[in-house]
């Protein structure tokens, strides 16, 4: 008898050792937290509103466009046309007039831009090679342009329609800068990042991503080449 009760002491004690392991390993587990970096890359290969199209990456050749027609004959990714419309609604109802003045562009139109910028630029004395660096980081190249997606556009304020830095002066802009992202919009070229994205500030540019998306790149304060890990 004597033998039998150390033998079920032992196993006893055997299954406390077991469960009290599992529950330390399962409270441990509810501690462990992603690293930061594997949060703004989880949306990477999955998430077609991230397609990345900058000066490196041009876009893909049987990228197939999906457009509606929205406000002031534009066209813009139907995704984003829903959420367009909200914010832009919100924004008169505070008070504000924003204006689209450019969404979505095919290649001919794009190229007819960027041509029209490089011949600026030679005008002024440069020459091809420096015209077309200095065209390029204020209009993207040709299939690799955002506009070409259909998912970027350029909102102005309707009383002063300038695409220069004076922009973010403007009431309806600071509006626009500071919400766009609760509607699944990103100011796509801050300030700050003009070393990573290579085109200079544009406080007009706004790019849809989706509002997960523009949540999560709104407060980490990173533009959309770094969110994706590929600077």
């Amino acid at each position: 008898m004597a033998e039998r009760r150390i033998r079920i002491v032992a196993v006893l004690a055997s299954v406390l050792i077991i469960l009290f392991t599992g529950v330390m390993v399962s409270a441990n587990n509810k501690n462990i937290k992603p690293k930061e970096d594997e949060i703004v890359t989880q949306a990477e290969v999955t998430d077609e509103l991230l397609i990345l199209v900058n000066y490196k990456y041009a876009m893909p050749e049987d990228y197939e466009l999906n457009l509606v027609d929205i406000e002031n004959n534009k066209q813009i990714d139907s995704r984003a046309a829903e959420p367009l419309k909200n914010m832009l609604d919100d924004c008169r109802k505070a008070g504000y007039d924003p204006y689209i003045r450019s969404a979505y562009r095919d290649v001919e139109t794009q190229t007819a831009l960027y041509n029209k910028k490089v011949k600026e630029y030679k005008n002024s004395g440069l020459s091809q090679k420096e015209a077309e660096n200095k065209a390029s980081q204020w209009v993207a190249y040709p299939g690799k342009s955002e506009h070409n997606l259909g998912l970027a556009l350029d909102i102005v304020d309707k009383n002063y329609q300038t695409l220069n830095e004076s922009q973010e002066k403007r009431p309806t802009q600071k509006w626009l800068m500071e919400n766009s992202w609760k509607y699944g919009f990103i100011l796509r070229y801050p300030t700050d990042k003009k070393s990573i994205t290579h085109i200079n500030y544009e406080p007009w540019h706004y790019r849809y991503v989706g509002k997960a998306n523009a949540k999560m790149i709104h407060d980490s304060g990173l533009c959309l080449e770094e969110y994706l890990n590929k600077e």
